[in-house]
């Protein structure tokens, strides 16, 4: 793929996302991210043949920006779960939770989509359990994490913004002193 295709690509991925923020799942058509992304239907059909490979790059998007941002935790924590936690606070703050929302909505449509992320959360509890022995303790971290995106994601926390940032670092502090 050439330098120009991957901007597009990487174009008509951003425009997808922008529209799942602001619109909802069921708003990301090709023909609403087309004129997001500035380019005609048949340009994005060229890059993206239907609605699910779009999708599909969206899921995939989300999950290499993830672990971007692990990786970046990763040199300063001593511990996987600690990065996990860290990276999993300021991903979810970072991203609009409207996007992940939409794009685990569309995929949810058809389940095949969200393969990535089932596949990436498992790679995530292996290594973690591998680092701790398979420490229940270092489960429930986890676990904790993942309620608190949840609870966000789908509008349901009862936290205010200071209360989740509080139990958030509770969380990293706890998985800091588990590796101990």
């Amino acid at each position: 793929m050439n330098k120009k295709s991957q901007l597009t690509n990487s174009q008509i991925i951003q425009a997808a996302l922008s529209v799942a923020a602001e619109k909802g799942a069921g708003k990301v058509t090709l023909d609403a991210v087309a004129k997001a992304a500035g380019v005609s239907k048949g340009g994005l059909i060229y890059h993206f043949p239907s609605k699910e490979a779009l999708i599909s790059a969206m899921v995939q998007q989300l999950i290499e920006e993830a672990e971007c941002q692990r990786s970046l935790q990763e040199r300063t924590e001593s511990s996987t779960l600690a990065a996990v936690l860290q990276t999993r606070a300021h991903f979810t703050r970072q991203i609009a939770g409207n996007t992940a929302m939409a794009i685990l909505a569309a995929a949810a449509e058809q389940p095949a989509l969200l393969q990535p992320v089932q596949q990436h959360n498992k790679d995530v509890l292996q290594q973690i359990q591998a680092e701790h022995g398979n420490s229940l303790q270092a489960t429930l971290l986890l676990l904790a994490s993942e309620a608190l995106i949840y609870h966000d994601l789908l509008n349901l926390s009862p936290f205010t913004a200071a209360e989740r940032s509080a139990l958030e670092q509770q969380l990293v502090q706890q998985a800091r002193e588990l590796q101990a």
